[in-house]
């Protein structure tokens, strides 16, 4: 049975010491990896259409097609479609069949048939004996606390990284869905939580590890504290690898290098060549106030560069880091600041259109908006920008403050599609028209059945537009089916 999936509230951390954080933790007779090491090097067999590690250490070693030269399988299993609900058929090697495919119906969402993603839980246990989520929200959280995956539209599948945090979710696995397999698969196991101390079992957030906190407290009194690869808060003690985390928007996938990218407390690559996390790096060795909370990432694959911005409870704060010399650069970016505070963002080519929904100015002076912005990666600047106008009858009344909307750019229709909630608390669907000037928001209406989350309405870059299928997927909650729209 699964427990409560009530989202814990965030909270800021201090800027001082972080041993004072946590109360005590037990000894552990396990020794840890060196303070170099993000993970330790051992792995072994893995998830279903995968492989993953063994007892939290290992991950996918090599790169698990399908990937970016995917195609529809060619066996005879047609699979089922009966109401809004297509049980897709696979072939051999675990490809939904282009005749399977063919079955599911344009202009309307339709639910996919075995694709929740707690359905790992027992491939998990049964890999890391003893594992357990002491979080409150359970595979729910890994998707709704506000989370987003990592995205690679080529390779037409996405990524949950060690998604969760707080006390929602301790899970720091790593979950891929594959479009082509219409299956979420175990990309890398969470971490052997038997080897964890009581005292972080009990915590009151799984995003900080108090006996990590410790190491770090020395090493800052000794004076031997560096920015890469060294302690910190946001990792296990007892394997090296990432807490879980709410990741915002802050997780990419870096095709150059076949890495995922995670900048959100600190920077952590994980290689999917190697399987394992390989490198960390602080904002600066003075952390407070930078990369906290509300992270929203770009990968400029141009200068190979990650773009950051990140705000919440922290504050405003943004950098550039340099994948190639594994530097912050210093430079800033168009969304830094607090009226871009928990925005939506689409990427589409060059192009990223990050939109803060806007909110009942009778909530406040600092009621969002409805800006927008287009920036084009290459050329590294905002070419359209401003406030959105409103038709059908919607106005900024119809919003409440809130943040963790979601939005996607759907090139047949040259329109972003945004999800965001409603002042009645269910999530709503707009069309927000980029044709206009200025950009248009208005309600949008779908026939049949429209994706929703299990008590949340924190979508993010869960509508994911996959190119090659020519359709939207919408990764839902952990206990819920994905979805799909063709066009």
């Amino acid at each position: 049975m699964l427990k409560s999936t009530l989202l814990s509230a965030r909270f800021l951390l201090p800027f001082v010491g972080l041993t004072a954080l946590f109360a005590a933790c037990g000894d552990s007779s396990e020794t840890p990896n060196e303070p170099g090491d993000a993970s330790s090097s051992s792995s072994g067999s893995g998830g279903s259409g995968g492989s993953g590690g063994t007892g939290g250490e290992g991950g996918v070693k090599p790169p698990t097609p399908p990937g970016p030269d995917a195609e529809w399988g060619t066996g005879s299993e047609v699979g089922s479609l009966e109401g809004g609900v297509w049980t897709p058929g696979h072939d051999e090697n675990g490809l939904v069949n282009a005749d399977s495919w063919a079955l599911v119906p344009s202009g309307q969402w339709i639910e996919v048939n075995g694709t929740r993603l707690d359905a790992l839980d027992a491939e998990v246990k049964e890999k890391v004996p003893g594992w357990n989520d002491y979080g409150s929200g359970d595979w729910n959280a890994v998707t709704i606390a506000w989370n987003a995956p990592a995205f690679d539209p080529e390779g037409s599948r996405a990524w949950w990284v060690a998604s969760g945090g707080h006390a929602d979710s301790s899970n720091n696995g790593i979950y891929r869905f594959d479009a082509f397999r219409m299956a979420y698969s175990i990309e890398h196991l969470p971490s052997d939580t038997t080897l964890w101390s009581d005292a972080y079992k009990s915590a009151s957030t799984f995003s900080s590890c108090p006996e990590s906190s410790a190491a770090y407290d020395a090493a800052v009194a000794a004076g031997t504290l560096q920015e890469e690869n060294d302690w910190f808060y946001d990792e296990v003690f007892w394997d090296r690898q990432p807490t879980a985390r709410h990741t915002y928007s802050g997780v990419v996938y870096v095709p150059k290098t076949n890495e995922l990218v995670m900048a959100v407390r600190r920077l952590w690559r994980y290689s999917r060549d190697e399987g394992k996390w390989v490198y960390k790096r602080l904002p600066a060795l003075e952390w407070q106030n930078k990369l906290g909370e509300e992270s929203l990432a770009v990968y400029d694959e141009y200068k190979d560069q990650l773009l950051v911005a990140s705000c919440g409870s922290n504050g405003p704060w943004s950098n550039t880091f340099d994948m190639n010399t594994s530097n912050w650069t210093g430079e800033g970016t168009s969304w830094n600041g607090w009226d871009w505070n928990g925005a939506a963002d689409a990427r589409f080519g060059d192009q990223v259109a990050i939109f803060k929904v806007p909110e009942d100015p009778a909530t406040g002076q600092y009621a969002a908006k409805g800006l927008y912005q287009l920036f084009d990666v290459k050329e590294r600047k905002v070419v359209k920008s401003g406030t959105v106008q409103y038709a059908d009858g919607l106005s900024a009344v119809d919003f409440p403050v809130g943040d963790s909307a979601g939005m996607v750019y759907i090139p047949p229709l040259d329109r972003y599609w945004v999800a965001a909630r409603t002042k009645e608390g269910k999530l709503g669907w707009f069309e927000l028209n980029p044709t206009t000037e200025p950009w248009t928001l208005r309600p949008l209406v779908h026939d049949g059945t429209l994706p929703t989350l299990d008590g949340s309405t924190l979508v993010r870059r869960r509508i994911l537009w996959m190119p090659k299928l020519d359709a939207l997927v919408f990764l839902g909650s952990g206990t819920k089916n994905i979805m799909v729209y063709r066009f």
